[in-house]
């Protein structure tokens, strides 16, 4: 102990690096910090790798580690015991943290550098139960209250989330770019089921694009979750499954949202139970909502199909999101050849709303049969304005079989109609 105050003592006497000499550690600075009785360590540009225990001998006494911007290698149990330092910023050259590299240390903030080039993540290179926040490329990572789930925020200025940049699946295929959150940095501060823990996710204003599967997988997602403003579209199983294992999820575009396209399966299994479709939305694709929400909390008395869709995909809204006695309104006009069949339901015989209004082009363009594929059983069919319709003849029905589109199995059609009885995807 007193050759370490001695030593603290002439490195704040002369600020000057520590000589390297054979068997000693890379170069660095000890700095007295502000009140006198800690210091902070700096080590010296130009060193690349850091090996167990070479600043062991000043642990007791650095409460702040600065690393070099060429450093690439820090080797398994590097930093072990310094339990004084708070926090450490990771250089984006560092490739490799070995194991426990970190561990019994005060860290509770760790920082990434943008476009890290960390690879290889020891195991418990920091200690899980001190970590509260990660600060990595793009996002950061905050443990909540309970100490066991915790917030992702995407960076403010981000514009696109790349292919599975965010997913909490193990995989989402070969060609997928490697994420930006390790998976390995998610177990760091979250445990080993890092896709069970995010409870929240928060999106920057300036985003404008969700690319497939950005959010994958994200079960536990809960109360309420806002796509921004600027987003025009919404990739393939971009938030899919998203809040399955919550017990509400509410899903807000923001007002004058400028979304036009969300694709399929975006939201599909997922666990959201009230949401609205923003105004300038065109397309929806197949089982873009499909099999969401849950039987137990049916929250949605009424629900609108906007003015400017174009497209809806086979089963988009099938189902689980309705009350009893809803009401559905279609507003767009375009929909008379591509309001496709299990729309809402994934039976014919259910019930699902009690009325549905439409444009009368549209009501026009459908049979009975069409109908009932596309909205269940239904007790009256009305203009927008609350006339009712006139009602559709019965149609003598053939039967026979044609394959569905990514839907294995036959359907089952009537006469000008199409109906199935999907596989579940």
């Amino acid at each position: 102990m007193f050759a370490l105050s001695a030593a603290a003592f002439l490195f704040h006497a002369c600020d000057m690096p520590e000589s390297s000499s054979p068997g000693s550690p890379p170069p660095y600075k000890l700095t007295r910090n502000e009140g006198g009785t800690n210091f902070t360590l700096k080590i010296d540009e130009g060193v690349t790798i850091i090996k167990a225990g070479e600043y062991a001998a000043v642990r007791t006494a650095v409460t702040a580690i600065i690393l070099p911007s060429t450093l690439e290698t820090i080797e398994d149990y590097a930093f072990y015991g310094h339990n004084a330092v708070t926090g450490v910023r990771i250089p984006k050259a560092v490739k490799s943290i070995g194991a426990r590299a970190f561990s019994r240390t005060g860290i509770t903030a760790v920082e990434f550098a943008d476009d890290s080039q960390l690879d290889i993540f020891g195991a418990d290179a920091f200690d899980i139960e001190k970590i509260r926040t990660i600060q990595a490329p793009r996002c950061t990572l905050t443990k909540n209250t309970d100490n066991t789930t915790c917030t992702l925020a995407v960076a403010e200025g981000v514009t696109t989330v790349a292919k599975g940049e965010f997913s909490a699946a193990a995989s989402v295929g070969s060609s997928t770019p490697k994420p930006a959150l390790n998976t390995r940095l998610k177990e760091s501060l979250l445990g080993t089921k890092p896709e069970g823990a995010i409870t929240t996710i928060t999106l920057p204003s300036a985003l404008e694009a969700v690319e497939d599967k950005a959010f994958h997988r994200h079960r536990r997602v809960q109360r309420v979750f806002t796509i921004p403003k600027q987003v025009q579209r919404i990739g393939e199983e971009a938030f899919y499954s998203i809040g399955s294992h919550s017990s509400s999820l509410e899903l807000i575009f923001e007002k004058d949202s400028q979304c036009t396209l969300i694709k399929k399966r975006a939201f599909q299994r997922s666990g959201i139970d009230n949401f609205t479709l923003p105004e300038q939305l065109e397309t929806i694709e197949l089982w873009a909502f499909g099999l969401s929400g849950s039987p137990d909390r049916r929250k949605m008395s009424s629900f609108t199909i906007p003015e400017n869709v174009k497209n809806i995909g086979y089963f988009a809204f099938a189902d689980n999101f309705f009350t009893n006695n809803a009401t559905l309104t279609i507003k767009s006009p375009h929909l008379t050849t591509t309001l496709e069949r299990g729309l809402f339901v994934l039976e014919p015989t259910k019930s699902v709303f009690t009325t549905v209004k439409l444009p009368k082009a549209v009501y026009d363009s459908c049979t009975k049969a069409q109908l009932e594929n596309r909205f269940g059983q239904v007790t009256a069919y009305q203009h927008l304005n609350g006339t009712p319709h006139a009602a559709k003849p019965q149609l003598r029905t053939q039967s026979r079989k044609i394959q569905g589109p990514e839907v294995s199995g036959p359907w089952l059609i009537a006469e000008k109609s199409a109906w199935v009885t999907p596989r579940r995807p």
